[in-house]
């Protein structure tokens, strides 16, 4: 009796301990965790990142009166172009830091590096000196500095509202708005990180993929017109801060809304037609990877399409992917107080006017 009653025992503690093992090691299911990780995005206050950019496949047909050789080398010159980018994010006092590479292979090899240092009402960017594009010797190492507020103030338009985080938290609102009406059986699924090809040192506990098709673009586009963009209408009407990050008026979005009430009438499979007959195949496919924290902290995203026009065939594909680090922790910033080797756009303009003989250049 003793016995069984320590074997009950056992037994009970090896089950209990499974449900919490089973509990603790349970993802979200796709959309859950998709809208999750939007909500909890709007947290960040602080992020290091990385990205990159690149055209895996090209061949675009030669219209009538191109000459194919220059069509092919322009073509052959965006295949060989590696463009990346680092950088680091802080929301208070806000300020953003990027590096801008774009390194082109080949015969005509060429690296070129960009930084960009902006706040809430300024900017700075370094010219890069390359042999293509000499930059004179009084620009040489020094940042350009852009005052947006008195830009501005000339040109009579609202000063741009540059704030990433909030740009991020309303493209989080906008894709949480897109993800609450997708069918998760038809465009999303759990995958594996290295199913997914995530690199090994992606810090992630779950991968979402989206998928779009061909066949699922007519569904989609139907999906968007009744659904996604009514609700983003809304969104933009009720949220001042988005509007002034796109600076859009009232009047804009009225109009908006009736465009949209006349595409719901509109018969959208004619629309299509000619869509189809041009596009052979179509595959979009985008990876969300979630960390332990909920922060959608990787994102890449493959686009593939092969098309005819007028007898032609072409295909084109390309490659983005954006990762995020030591979110809300204390990120380094190689200027916390703005670039201080810098020059005015005035200044800039009147070296570059001598430079060029007065090109405007």
């Amino acid at each position: 009796m003793v016995k069984s009653k320590v074997w009950l025992s056992t037994i009970s503690l090896m089950l209990t301990a499974a449900l919490l093992l089973a509990g603790c090691n349970s993802n979200k299911s796709p959309k859950e965790a998709l809208q999750s990780s939007m909500t909890k995005s709007a947290e960040m206050k602080s992020y290091s990142f990385q990205g990159s950019m690149k055209v895996e496949d090209l061949k675009i047909p030669t219209a009538e009166g191109e000459d194919p050789a220059a069509t092919g080398m322009i073509m052959s010159m965006l295949k060989s172009a590696d463009i990346s980018w680092t950088g680091a994010y802080r929301a208070d006092p806000m300020q953003v830091e990027m590096k801008l590479n774009v390194a082109l292979k080949g015969d005509m090899s060429i690296n070129v590096n960009v930084p960009l240092v902006m706040t809430k009402d300024k900017m700075w960017f370094k010219i890069p000196n390359t042999p293509f594009f000499p930059v004179p010797e009084k620009l040489k190492d020094k940042f350009v500095e852009v005052d947006l507020k008195k830009l501005a103030e000339e040109s009579g338009q609202p000063l741009p509202n540059l704030d990433p985080g909030k740009s991020q938290q309303m493209a989080n609102d906008m894709l949480g708005i897109v993800f609450k009406h997708v069918d998760e059986k038809q465009y999303l699924s759990d995958v594996k990180a290295k199913d997914a090809g995530l690199p090994q040192d992606a810090d992630v506990k779950q991968v979402i993929q989206f998928k779009l098709t061909k066949d699922q673009v007519e569904p989609f586009l139907k999906m968007v017109i009744e659904k996604i963009a009514p609700e983003v209408i809304d969104l933009f009407s009720k949220n001042e801060e988005y509007r002034k990050l796109l600076q859009l008026k009232p009047e804009d979005l009225d109009a908006a809304k009736k465009q949209l009430e006349t595409a719901k009438g509109e018969d959208l499979s004619k629309s299509m037609e000619e869509f189809k007959k041009t596009v052979k195949s179509l595959e979009v496919v985008s990876n969300i990877g979630i960390d332990k924290k909920d922060y959608p902290a990787y994102t890449d995203i493959r686009a593939k399409a092969d098309f005819d026009v007028a007898g032609q065939t072409g295909t084109a594909a390309i490659k983005v992917v954006s990762e995020m680090k030591d979110i809300n922790k204390d990120v380094k910033l190689e200027y916390p107080d703005g670039p201080k080797d810098s020059v005015s756009m005035d200044e800039f303009q009147q070296e570059m006017d001598t430079a060029f003989g007065g090109s405007g250049l």
